[in-house]
Formats: C-alpha cells, structure tokens, sequence
C-alpha cells in the first residue's frame, strides 16, 4: 500500500470525513465543559479551606517581612491583597450559604485580614515605625489563625 503524500486527501466512504470533523469540533467542547463542571463542582467547604490556607500563608508573609525588618514593597502590596478580593469574590459566589455560621465568620475573618493589610500599608511607608510592628503583627497572624482554625472545625451541614 502506498502511503498519501504531503497534503494529499483521503476520502473515508460514507460520509466519514465529516463524521471526524464534527468529533473534532465536539471532543474539545465536551472536555472544556468537563473541566468547568469539575471547578464548579467543588463543595463550598474545601473553597473555603483553600481560602483560609492562602490568607494565612498571606499573613505569614507579612509576619516574616516584619520579623526580617523588611516593610513590603507596594508591588508585594498587591500579593496581599489579592487573596482578599478572590475571598470576597467566595463570599457573592456563595451568598446562598449566608445563614452558615462559617459564612458569617469567614466574612469577619476577611474583614480582620484586610484591616491588617491596610495598616501594613500605611506603616511600610513609614520606615522608622516598620521595625516596632513585629510584636503586633505575630499577635494579629496568631489571632487570624485561631478564628481560621475555629472555622475549619466547624460541621459541615
């Protein structure tokens, strides 16, 4: 048997070109809205514990410039600020799951979180008063990890 040459087209009988072309243009499709699913898939309590993780890995960050001396850059700002966004963008996705005590204290968790990112913002300008803001930052980190950690345990109903 010969084998087609470059750019050569093979005729499939019966229709079978047009059979490959639509699994083609499907096949994709299907795996795209696979995928979406999977994400949406996902129950608002694993969402939640991915959130509390990267907020207080956040909060650890900002723990460990306080604790090298280092006040954050205003690019490193926005890495700390980030998280929140997406933690509110959580909150709107899953308003219908309001009446949850863990809602209501992740909501508050957030509101903490963005208190200290602000005053984190405020002081890292201020180079002589970064360096006193160690003790008070390890408190607010231990503070945020207590409620993260309260939040985690409570059922899932």
């Amino acid at each position: 048997m010969i084998a087609p040459g470059p750019g050569a087209r093979v005729i499939v009988a019966h229709g079978g070109s047009r059979y490959l072309a639509a699994v083609k243009r499907t096949v994709p499709l299907l795996l795209v809205l696979a995928l979406a699913a999977a994400c949406l898939w996902r129950s608002y309590d694993e969402i939640l514990a991915v959130h509390l993780t990267v907020l207080m890995q956040m909060a650890d960050k900002m723990s460990a410039f306080a604790q090298a001396g280092h006040a954050p850059s205003a690019a490193e700002m926005a890495e700390f600020n980030y998280p929140a966004q997406r933690g509110r963008a959580f909150l709107r996705s899953f308003e219908r799951y309001a009446d949850r005590s863990s809602y209501r204290r992740f909501a508050d968790f957030l509101g903490r979180y963005e208190a200290v990112v602000k005053r984190v913002d405020e002081l890292r300008s201020r180079a002589a008063d970064w360096p006193k803001q160690q003790d008070w930052l390890e408190e607010e980190k231990r503070a945020l990890a207590a409620v993260a950690e309260e939040i985690r345990r409570e059922p899932a109903r």
